[in-house]
């Protein structure tokens, strides 16, 4: 009777250790949730800035006006930046997508386009002013 004393102790010791284990996991797990709840922020009370940051856009090619200049293409999505772009003379255009989009210096789009470096910079301040005036703007808007 002894051993089976002593069996039935040590299953009863095993169940409550089993019990108290799953109790203190329940819990842990629950503290999680709520720490995690604290921390939660629903998308419905972010500012509508915060919202932008974390949306994405689908994008179409036929949405932008394209400018092939020397190997690359240059997408434009602003309508009204893209006609006064049409308009500029090809010359005038080639410099200003390659020191504004491609991030050319001028010594750079020289040596691309076969011109000194004083051409470039000459071309690229009367591009500057003839967009200015297609888009009907002040240099600083």
């Amino acid at each position: 009777m002894d051993l089976e004393h002593h069996y039935r102790h040590k299953q009863h010791t095993f169940d409550a250790f089993c019990k108290r284990t799953i109790r203190n996991e329940s819990a842990n797990a629950f503290r999680q949730i709520r720490v995690q709840q604290d921390r939660f922020v629903s998308l419905s009370d972010l500012p509508e800035e915060g919202s932008e940051a974390l949306a994405t856009y689908d994008l179409y090619p036929w949405e932008y006006t394209s400018f092939p200049v020397g190997g690359d293409v240059i997408l434009i999505k602003d309508d009204r930046l893209a006609d006064a772009l049409t308009a500029l003379p090809q010359r005038f255009r080639d410099i200003l997508l390659m020191y504004w989009f491609l991030e050319l210096a001028d010594r750079e789009i020289g040596e691309r386009l076969n011109l000194s470096r004083r051409t470039v910079n000459n071309r690229r301040q009367q591009a500057y002013e003839l967009l200015k005036e297609l888009m009907g703007g002040d240099a600083n808007e």
